[in-house]
Parts: C-alpha cells; structure tokens; sequence
C-alpha cells in the first residue's frame, strides 16, 4: 500500500499542494510568489513513467497489431471491422471521459484523488490488452478493445490531472513538453518492435500489456497525490456527482470556452493536413508504387522528429514566452504556412518541406496550448480532472469529424483546377489559422 503522507497539506487558490513552511507563510498572509511544490521531481518521474506505460502499451495496438490480427480473424471484412473497432474506442474514450473526470475530482481514497484511478485505468487496459492476445474471433476482439477504451478513459482522466494539480503554471509548459515527447517515443519504440512479433498474437499484446504494468506499479507508489477531505464533496450519489461531469455552461467560463473552441478547429485543421500524405504522393505527385515505400517511411521519420523536435523548443518556450496566446497563434501561422506549402507542392521535396512545418507546428502547439488550458481552468484545481477531460474532447472529436467530412472536401476540391487533395490541404491551413485567431478571444491570461 503507498505510504501516506499525513502531515497538513495546503492548496493554494488553483489547488496546487504546498509544503509545510510555505503553508504557514499562506495562513499567516499568503505568498508573494507561486508556492514550491512539496515533492516535484517524484511527480515528474510519475507523469513520464505513466505516459511511456500508456504510449507503449496503445499505441502498438494502434499502429501494428489490431490491423494484422483483424486481417487474420476476418480477412473478407478486415476494413469494416477495423474501422468499427477503432470508431469505439474512440467514442467511448472521448466518451466517459468526462464521467470519469468528475468521479476523479470526488474522489476520497486514503490513497489520494488521482492514484485510485490512475491504478483501476491500468489494469483495465492490461485486461484489454492480454484479451486481445488471446483474441480468435471478432467478439473478443471488441471486448478486448472495450476494456482498452474504458481503462483509457479511467486513467487518463486521473493522470491528466496530475499536472495541474502538482505543477505551478512556470512550469508546465516543460512537463507536458517532455510528456508528450516520451509518449511520442514510446510509440516510435513499439512500432519498431511490433514489427518483429507478427508472429506471435500473444506477445504482440502481451509486451505493451507488460511495459505499461511495470511502468504504472512503479508510478503509482512514487506520485505525491492530493486528498480530499470528504466534508468537501457534494452530499448527493456519487454517481449523480459523476454525471455532473458533463455538465458545463460555456457563458460560466469564457477564456476556457474560446481556448476549447481554437484547439478543436486547430485539431481539424490537423486532421486535414496528416491524414492523406501518402494519397496526396500517388494521386497529386504522381508517385509510383515502386516509389512508394521508402517515401512512406521517410514521411513518418519526418512526422516523428519534426513533432519531437517542435515539443522539445515548445517545452521551454511555453514557460518562458511572455503570451502562450501569442504562442498558439504562431504556432497557427506556422502549420497555415506548411499546409499552404504541400498543397502547392510540385515535387516529393518542396511536398516534404511542407509537411515538417506542419509537424513542427503541431509539436510547438502541444505545450503551449496545453499550459494556456491550464491557466484557464474553471473554479481553479478544484474540478481539473473534469474539464481536462472535456477540452479533451476538442482534441480527439474533431479528428473524427475530419476523417468524416474529408472526402466531401477532396470531392469537391477535384471540381476545381487545383484537385481535391490541395483544397483538402489548404482547407487544412485555414482550419489552423482560424485556431490560432480564435485564441485572441481569450482575456483572463496572456
């Protein structure tokens, strides 16, 4: 069991835990300055450990292995079943998100808020993911992939929290920076290994199902949590406080409203403009299928070092910038510039340049964007795992939604002279730059 910390804890106005002598300070008078963290570097090692546990262990389903086990379980209809199968879990992750996010929020474990969840959403997935490499038919493959999703959400509404829960807002453009960067390259490291364990189903699962138990069994323990005394919480059924998770007026919370609204059309304008590079280089460009391969894996060493690249400058720019709005708008201009580039692209290099001005921007805007959230929170820390889940929302639905509308724009873009993947790639650019004029709307924060 992790060992509690039972001396006073106390939360400044955002909720963020203090230690003792700066407490009293706060008691006495308040603090000048932000409050030092009681335990900050274990709860950086927590967040990385977690986020490489969950990049390890999702992202080689999503990359390797659910595409080759479907084909193998139903070969005649691997397209329809791996659509539906990525189409649930999507839905259910973005979801109950939220409904989980409230219970987060109330909950009242000796164990802390966040560890609960964070623990149950990791077993969940191993669940998920053992099923699934015991997987022989379609059913288990929806059962094993609903246990994925439903641990997903359970944990990440909990561990999403954790930063603005631990982290004062001088440094979280750095922790979501290297967050992302170690979720990046747990992926780049299992689609490496997936590769090689094509000939295993149960290993093919089993591996992440292990990275990630390691990672959390060590995670878990190591976090410093926060603990809500239980005076604090509603006295109505927990789940009717849970539901309260979905709950949320716009008007109550404009700079929070307008930063949701700017990053789910900045979300769009990245899914106009990363989904169809390789039909943009057969069907604009011309490329061969002779051609194709070496071309395919150049662009995806491309997607991966540009968006490491722009998260590792993001990192500490988000921290050190004097406006993260400015920020997010730059980061608009930059993708606007690099969709605008592969649209008018008449070559595979000018096609390439574009495309890591693209992935760059995205890396800049992850830090940046996600520190701006932070600061725009309603009601400070007190409901940060609800409304982390729901600006999540503006980060996963309009993926859906652009992969959904994508073929009318292409269709229409075929009718003009510059052909339906550029008007999809310029449409794409719009998207960001509207996002990025978007935040200005924002007044609470620079």
């Amino acid at each position: 069991m992790p060992e509690r910390n039972d001396a006073p804890i106390a939360v400044d106005d955002r909720g963020v835990m203090i230690g003792s002598s700066e407490a009293e300070a706060a008691l006495v008078g308040g603090l000048a300055d932000e409050p030092r963290l009681a335990a900050p570097k274990r709860n950086v090692v927590a967040v990385l450990l977690i986020a490489l546990g969950v990049g390890f262990g999702t992202l080689m389903p999503a990359l390797v292995a659910l595409p080759i086990v479907i084909a193998r379980v139903s070969p005649e209809s691997k397209d329809v079943v791996l659509g539906a199968v990525l189409g649930v879990q999507a839905f259910l992750g973005m979801a109950l998100a939220p409904f989980f996010g409230a219970l987060s929020d109330r909950t009242t474990s000796r164990f802390g808020m966040r560890r609960p969840g964070i623990a149950i959403g990791g077993a969940s997935i191993v669940v998920g993911l053992l099923i699934l490499g015991l997987a022989t038919t379609v059913p288990m493959i929806f059962l094993g992939t609903f246990f994925m999703a439903i641990g997903s959400s359970i944990s990440g509404a909990s561990s999403f929290a954790v930063v603005p829960d631990s982290f004062p807002d001088r440094t979280r453009g750095r922790i979501l920076g290297f967050k992302a960067l170690t979720g990046t390259l747990a992926g780049l490291t299992a689609s490496i290994i997936g590769p090689m364990l094509l000939d295993n189903q149960l290993m093919l699962f089993g591996v992440g199902a292990g990275v990630l138990a390691v990672c959390y069994l060590i995670a878990v323990p190591l976090l410093k949590d926060r603990y809500l005394d239980p005076a604090d919480v509603p006295r109505q059924p927990r789940l009717a406080t849970a539901f309260a998770g979905y709950k949320f007026n716009p008007r109550s919370a404009p700079d929070f409203s307008w930063v949701f609204v700017s990053r789910f059309v900045f979300t769009l304008g990245i899914a106009f403009s990363t989904s169809f590079a390789v039909y943009f280089l057969t069907d604009q460009l011309r490329v061969s299928e002779a051609e194709l391969p070496p071309l395919i894996a150049l662009n995806s060493i491309i997607s991966l070092a540009g968006t490491a690249v722009g998260t590792l400058i993001g990192a500490f720019l988000a921290d050190k910038v004097p406006s993260r709005k400015m920020m997010v708008m730059v980061c608009s201009l930059l993708m606007g510039a690099g969709a605008l580039t592969a649209a008018f692209s008449t070559s595979v290099p000018v096609f390439f340049i574009g495309t890591t001005m693209i992935t760059i921007s995205i890396g800049l805007f992850i830090p940046t964007d996600g520190s701006l959230v932070m600061s725009v929170l309603p009601g400070g820390n007190k409901h940060a795992a609800k409304f982390m889940a729901i600006i999540g929302i503006a980060d996963q639905l309009p993926r859906s939604v652009g992969a959904a509308i994508a073929p009318a724009v292409i269709a229409i873009g075929a009718l003009t002279a510059l052909g339906g993947y550029p008007v999809l790639y310029i449409a794409g650019g719009i998207a960001a730059i509207v996002g990025g004029l978007v935040v200005r709307m924002v007044r609470g924060v620079r």
